[in-house]
């Protein structure tokens, strides 16, 4: 079954999904599961070599588990609890609990979540992972919301063809590349999405919504030092002469600051059946953000000035069924993690685009609840540096192999 990022954030009901297979003390207990495994056939940043900063291998093609999960759930009655539990070796060998929540539904008026949850905003983040056509999320999802998840409070439901979701959250993403999921302020981020799900004519389907957050961020400030003298050796003899001591003044340091940093977006899915062939959905997402980068090119406005940071990253494509056993599709994705980001060249200061994007293409085969995808993403990022050091786009190009299997 085609599934898309839209269609999984429609099924308010999905916690129910789970066919029970142990009944104990009046609690009906379920297990699901899936494993990833990827096959890097080519990748055009691999290289033999460390990284000379953090003595990390640079080699990326290889055979390694993006994500093994297992999901527990608990029913009784409109009351339900959920653990999931993921291991990957995308690092090294590791092993934690992405999400849990505890939960009460009535029906599919209105579901209340509480615990680690994957945050109701657009399309892309709330849609479970195992569903996704694609590999990996979009640049601009990787950025604003890494690792997807965050602690807080959620109710959503549906009324009608009406979709609506609200919550309360921590506001550290469990991907944060700075506080790694730990609050740093007693302050909370409200997020919220509202849509609609409509059905159309010849078994078509569309789905469109609005999500906004609004919230708060720390910058870390700077420690206090001493004053130090460091001995520099000029003459290289091994000595040390008077002249060569170095009185480096000590700093009184900064306080943490806070900031507001808020985003929105906005989502819409179109979907068909084509008898001969399958199912087919087009989809389009675009996100506006100030202060919001937690990944990539990390938001800090204090340290830059007091100036906001604005992002903008959008993403569009299409997959479509050929019969039941295989798919194809195509989405090409476009982040800037700061509009406004220059560099000074001489006198003048020359705006530097942060542009990350990427032209995906896979190709799966289905077979039950096993798929095997072949998929090339065209990358490009402004990493790379010309021959005069300027910022330029660098090429990175990669074809992977991915097996999954759900159960």
């Amino acid at each position: 079954m085609l599934v898309s990022p839209a269609i999984a954030w429609a099924d308010v009901d999905d916690t129910h999904e789970v066919r029970p297979v142990v009944t104990t003390q009046g609690w009906q207990l379920g297990l699901v599961g899936y494993l990833q495994v990827d096959a890097i056939l080519a990748d055009k940043s691999s290289q033999d070599e460390l990284d000379p900063a953090t003595r990390a291998p640079l080699n990326k093609e290889r055979i390694y588990i993006p994500r093994g999960q297992l999901r527990v759930e608990a029913h009784r009655g409109d009351v339900f609890s959920v653990i999931e539990y993921d291991g990957n070796t995308q690092n090294g060998a590791v092993g934690r609990v992405v999400g849990a929540w505890l939960g009460w539904q009535r029906g599919s008026l209105i579901r209340l979540r509480l615990g680690l949850l994957q945050l109701p905003f657009g399309a892309e983040v709330p849609a479970r992972v195992q569903d996704k056509p694609f590999l990996e999320a979009p640049t601009v999802t990787r950025a604003l919301f890494p690792g997807l998840y965050d602690g807080g409070a959620i109710a959503n439901g549906a009324y009608g063809v009406a979709r609506w979701a609200v919550g309360i959250t921590n506001g550290a993403m469990s991907g944060d590349a700075q506080w790694k999921g730990v609050d740093p302020t007693h302050s909370y981020d409200f997020v919220g999405r509202v849509g609609a799900d409509v059905a159309g004519p010849y078994h078509s389907r569309f789905v469109a919504g609005v999500s906004a957050l609004s919230g708060t961020g720390l910058s870390p400030g700077t420690p206090p030092t001493k004053d130090r003298i460091v001995w520099v050796d000029d003459n290289l003899d091994g000595q040390i002469e008077t002249s060569e001591l170095r009185d480096v003044a000590g700093s009184p340091g900064t306080p943490s600051q806070t900031f507001h940093r808020n985003g929105l977006g906005a989502d819409l899915a179109v979907h068909w059946c084509v008898c001969a062939l399958g199912k087919g959905v087009a989809f389009a997402e675009v996100v506006a953000g100030n202060n919001l980068d937690r990944s990539i090119v990390f938001a800090d406005p204090v340290e830059q000035g007091l100036r906001d940071i604005r992002e903008l990253g959008w993403f569009v494509g299409a997959v479509q069924e050929i019969t039941p056993y295989a798919r194809v599709g195509v989405r090409y994705d476009r982040y800037e993690g700061d509009r406004d980001a220059a560099k000074q060249a001489g006198i003048d200061q020359v705006s530097t685009h942060q542009r990350y994007t990427t032209l995906g293409f896979l190709l799966t085969g289905m077979w039950h609840d096993a798929r095997l995808t072949l998929a090339y993403d065209r990358n490009h990022n402004p990493l790379g540096l010309d021959v005069s050091g300027f910022p330029a786009t660098r090429t990175n190009d990669r074809v992977t192999l991915r097996a999954q299997v759900a159960f």
